[in-house]
């Protein structure tokens, strides 16, 4: 059994020993603003009661005795985090988007520079620190009403924290701990500084240990509570992106993972660990047991899961007052549409499908955009005013923004690449939207490389289960996972067309020149 609290929404799976998902289910957990707006924290009162709950729910969907669950697991977006008191009882259950420290983050980087001689970004390879947990954390200690004037005793990643409630012990795993930004990515270890910068105790921070490992059993009140056997194991967690990275096998130097969601982030795998002069990258890392301990180098493409979501209500609308989610049909009858706009492409000459482009810039772009000229939320059409006659259709601008991710994920391949200091690579695209197939082909074809697919488009969720295969010894090493994956039939690979790569190359390069990224 597995969990993976996202942005919005917190989920839970059950699969069987060849991890075919039995059941899947989710709740949407309530969220607390600040008055300022700047504050957006999950319900303490309510997160764990509603967890366990959501827990038994899919139990029973999953029509299994509860005492044959062997193992559980959990990941979470990056960088949530819980500040708990000291019998871990939480007092504050922050996501990753929680921007309460706004006001604290440049204060806190001045401390920790005069102390240790390096930026923030320098040490953890993350930025801007007023979005990580240390500025959250002064936040709190500024302003105890909102934790009812009680002592924070501890700093937990969320996914380390629901496992111990479930009965682990007091951890972290290294790869969440490498995105709190309390932690020295590069020697993988807590910064002594933020000892003296907070006045806080050696049990504030967790142990680290390698995702998969072993680190404990369920408590006797979880056991009697879901029905599980006393044998039932907790095993340590990773991050949702991580963990989709090690569902595709991604997590060797020179692997990219181009993991589709809400947001966007392209990681690329390398042996050391780099950063940018210019901070345009996040530096993190992936360490799993038996199978990798690597760095990271992630550019960001922002908002991308949204772009889908509305070129569906745009494009094929319901006759239905409101915002809601798209319907199936809705998200079918897009992607039929992007189809038809790809034989359209294939079938015409290179001129044509050049001087005839629509091109988007409707969000997904790069980490470092912010200094573009051009502002998201824009179509840009070829002139109707010259000699030669175009007739745009609905499904060019469909194609325009499947076309927008895929540029935009290939500017950050770029990036990452070229910080990394890869020159080989291998590409995977994972993630709700990869479920556009025809999004990984046309992403192949650009850059006339083979890109892997993974069947399962709950990557989070499918590498939580291989996390589970490694602490029971079925993943044993990095060649048994190779070999594991070819018998699960998991990944695809998509080939090049080579009809289609010069095509693309020419519309890539355009819409970098339009967009000015």
């Amino acid at each position: 059994m597995v969990f993976d609290a996202g942005s919005k929404i917190l989920k839970c799976a059950i699969a069987d020993e060849n991890n075919s998902i039995l059941a899947l289910d989710s709740i949407v957990p309530e969220v607390v603003q600040s008055e300022d707006g700047f504050g957006r924290s999950w319900k303490i009162t309510d997160y764990w009661k509603n967890l366990l709950q959501l827990a038994e729910k899919t139990i029973k969907k999953a029509s299994i005795d509860p005492q044959n669950i062997r193992f559980i697991t959990s990941s979470t977006i990056r960088p949530s985090c819980v500040f708990s008191d000291e019998d871990f009882n939480p007092l504050y259950i922050g996501s990753s988007f929680d921007i309460l420290g706004i006001h604290h983050g440049d204060e806190i980087e001045e401390q920790f520079t005069e102390l240790t001689g390096e930026s923030l970004y320098q040490s953890t390879g993350h930025f801007p620190s007023f979005l990580m947990p240390p500025a959250r954390f002064e936040w709190l200690r500024n302003n105890p009403d909102f934790i009812d004037n009680k002592t924070i005793a501890h700093y937990i990643p969320l996914d380390s924290w629901i496992l111990m409630n479930l009965g682990g012990e007091f951890h972290t795993n290294y790869t969440s701990a490498m995105e709190s930004g309390f932690f020295d990515v590069r020697k993988k270890m807590w910064h002594d500084e933020w000892y003296s910068i907070f006045d806080i105790d050696d049990s504030f921070f967790p142990y680290p240990v390698l995702s998969g490992e072993i680190v404990g059993n369920v408590s006797s009140k979880i056991k009697d509570k879901l029905k599980l056997s006393s044998d039932t194991e907790i095993v340590a967690g990773i991050t949702d992106t991580q963990a989709a990275l090690l569902a595709s096998n991604s997590i060797n130097p020179g692997d990219i993972g181009v993991v589709l969601g809400t947001t966007t982030p392209v990681q690329a795998v390398a042996e050391k660990f780099y950063i940018s002069k210019t901070e345009r990258v996040w530096s993190t890392g992936i360490s799993v047991k038996n199978l990798c301990d690597n760095y990271i180098v992630e550019s960001n493409m922002g908002i991308t899961g949204q772009v889908i979501k509305w070129a569906a209500h745009l494009f094929v609308p319901k006759n239905k007052k409101g915002i809601s989610e798209p319907t199936v049909k809705q998200y079918e009858a897009l992607g039929k549409q992007y189809q038809e706009f790809d034989d359209f492409e294939q079938e015409e000459s290179l001129e044509l499908v050049s001087s005839q482009s629509v091109f988007a810039n409707l969000g997904p772009s790069t980490l470092e955009s912010v200094s573009s000229e051009r502002s998201g939320g824009e179509f840009y059409f070829p002139s109707p005013g010259g000699v030669d006659e175009f007739f745009i259709s609905q499904k060019q601008l469909i194609g325009a923004v499947f076309d927008n991710i895929m540029f935009a994920v290939s500017r950050n391949i770029e990036i990452a690449k070229e910080i990394a200091q890869l020159e080989k690579i291998s590409l995977s695209i994972l993630g709700g939207p990869s479920r556009y197939k025809l999004l990984s082909q046309r992403t192949s074809d650009l850059h006339n490389i083979p890109v892997k697919h993974l069947s399962n488009h709950e990557a989070s969720i499918q590498g939580l289960l291989m996390l589970c295969d490694v602490a029971s010894g079925e993943i044993k090493n990095p060649s048994n996972l190779s070999k594991y994956l070819v018998e699960k039939g998991e990944l695809t690979n998509f080939e090049p067309r080579s009809t289609m790569t010069e095509k693309l190359q020419e519309k890539y390069n355009k819409w970098k020149r339009i967009t000015k990224i």
